[in-house]
C-alpha cells in the first residue's frame, strides 16, 4: 500500500478544468517533486489532497484512509500537513504563537514544548526571534516558520507548495537542506511543488511533470533535469522522451 494514493481525480473551478483524471502514488518516506508550467494544475493537486478544494470525481487515500470528501481539519488529524504557496503565516502573531497554532489538533500537549525546541534547533533564527511579530520576518524566515508550523502538527506527510518562491538561492539552499534533514530524522514523506526542475534535480528524489492538469512524465529528478520531457511539459512538444523515465 502506498503512503498516498491519488486515483483518477479531477478538479474544476466552475467550468474550468484544473486537474484531469490524474493518478499518483507516493511511497512511505519518498520525496516527490511536482513540476511544470504555470497553470499545469500543480497547486490544485495539493489543495485537492489536503481537502482545500473538492474533486469532481476520483478518490484520494492516505495509509488506506479515504481523504476524499473530508474537511481539511479531519485530514490534518490523519497526519497530513501542508505549507501553502505564499506561506499564509499570521503576521500579527509572534513566531512562537504561529508555531503553537499548529498544535490545536494534537492530543499530546506535554510534547508541544519539546517539539518547539526542536523547531528552534532546526531553524535557529526562529528561536532568536521567537517573540518578534511574524510579519517582521524576511521571506526566507517566514518560509522556515511555515514549515515549522506544519511540523508542529506532528505529521506523517508534508506537502509544500513552491518553497523557493521569491527567495534568494542561498536561502532556498538552507530551506531545502533543513527540510531534507528533518525528513530523514522524522521519517517524513514529502510532496513538493517546485517550479525549478533544476532545483529538484539538485535536491534529489522523484519528479512528476504536469501539463494541462495531467501527468506527462515522471522519473528520477536528476535524470530528468536535462531531458526532452521538460520541453514536453512546458511547451507541449512530443517525442520519445515524454515517456515515463526509468
Amino acid at each position: 500500500m502506498s503512503k498516498l494514493g491519488v486515483f483518477d481525480i479531477s478538479v474544476r473551478y466552475g467550468k474550468v478544468p484544473a486537474v484531469n483524471d490524474l493518478t499518483l502514488h507516493v511511497e512511505e518516506g519518498e520525496r516527490v517533486f511536482v513540476s511544470g508550467p504555470n497553470g499545469a494544475g500543480k497547486s490544485s493537486l495539493l489543495k485537492a489532497i489536503s481537502g482545500a478544494v473538492a474533486t469532481s470525481h476520483g478518490r484520494i487515500e492516505m495509509d488506506g484512509d479515504l481523504l476524499t470528501g473530508r474537511a481539511p481539519e479531519a485530514i490534518a488529524r490523519l497526519g497530513l500537513s501542508m505549507v501553502p504557496e505564499g506561506r499564509e503565516i499570521f503576521c500579527s502573531l509572534t513566531v512562537e504563537e504561529n508555531l503553537r497554532v499548529g498544535t490545536g489538533l494534537r492530543r499530546d500537549a506535554d510534547a508541544v514544548d519539546v517539539d518547539i525546541a526542536e523547531i528552534y534547533a532546526s531553524f535557529p533564527i526562529l528561536g532568536e526571534r521567537r517573540s518578534a511579530a511574524a510579519g517582521a520576518l524576511s521571506g526566507g524566515q517566514q518560509q522556515m516558520l511555515a514549515i515549522g508550523r506544519a511540523l508542529m502538527t506532528n505529521p506523517k506527510l508534508i506537502m509544500v507548495d513552491e518553497p523557493s518562491l521569491g527567495l534568494a538561492p542561498k536561502i532556498v539552499d538552507q530551506v531545502y537542506d533543513t527540510l531534507c534533514a528533518l525528513q530523514e530524522e522524522r521519517g517524513l514523506t514529502l510532496l513538493i511543488v517546485e517550479q525549478s526542475s533544476l532545483r529538484a534535480a539538485r535536491v534529489g528524489g522523484r519528479m512528476v511533470l504536469m501539463r494541462g492538469g495531467r501527468i506527462v512524465s515522471e522519473g528520477n529528478a536528476a535524470d530528468m533535469a536535462d531531458r526532452d520531457a521538460l520541453a514536453a511539459a512546458y511547451f507541449g512538444q512530443s517525442g520519445k522522451q515524454t515517456e515515463t523515465a526509468t
